[in-house]
C-alpha cells in the first residue's frame, strides 16, 4: 500500500486509460509497468552513484522476486482472468483510501 500511497499520479493513469479512454486493463497495467521500469533504472543509477545499495538485500529481494514471480506466473495460468481484475480494483480502491486518509491527516496538522 505504501508503494501506491507515494505514487498517486501512477494510480490515477491507469484509472484514467482504462475508464476514459477505454484502455483494455493489461494494457494499461503494462504500459505503467514499462514506466516503472524505466525509473528504476534511473534510480539505479542514482543510488549506484550515491552507493546506498546493499548487496545482501539486493540478492535477497532478487531471490523473492523471483520465486513468487515463478508462484504466481503459475497461479495465473489457473485462475479465471476475472479473479486478478478484482483483485487489482480491490488494492486500487483499498490504495485510493489510504491515500485520502493520509491527506485528510496532513491538513488537521
Amino acid at each position: 500500500i505504501y508503494l501506491f500511497a507515494n505514487n498517486t499520479e501512477f494510480l490515477l493513469y491507469i484509472v484514467y486509460l482504462t475508464l476514459l479512454e477505454g484502455v483494455p486493463s493489461h494494457i494499461a497495467r503494462g504500459t505503467n509497468l514499462i514506466f516503472f521500469a524505466f525509473a528504476g533504472i534511473s534510480a539505479l543509477a542514482i543510488h549506484l552513484k550515491k552507493r546506498t545499495i546493499f548487496p545482501l538485500q539486493v540478492l535477497v529481494l532478487t531471490i523473492f522476486g523471483a520465486v513468487s514471480s515463478l508462484i504466481f506466473s503459475q497461479l495465473g495460468n489457473i485462475l479465471d482472468p476475472e479473479i486478478p481484475k478484482k483483485v487489482l480494483g480491490s488494492v486500487l480502491i483499498l490504495a485510493g483510501i489510504v491515500i485520502l486518509a493520509s491527506l485528510f491527516r496532513k491538513e488537521k496538522k
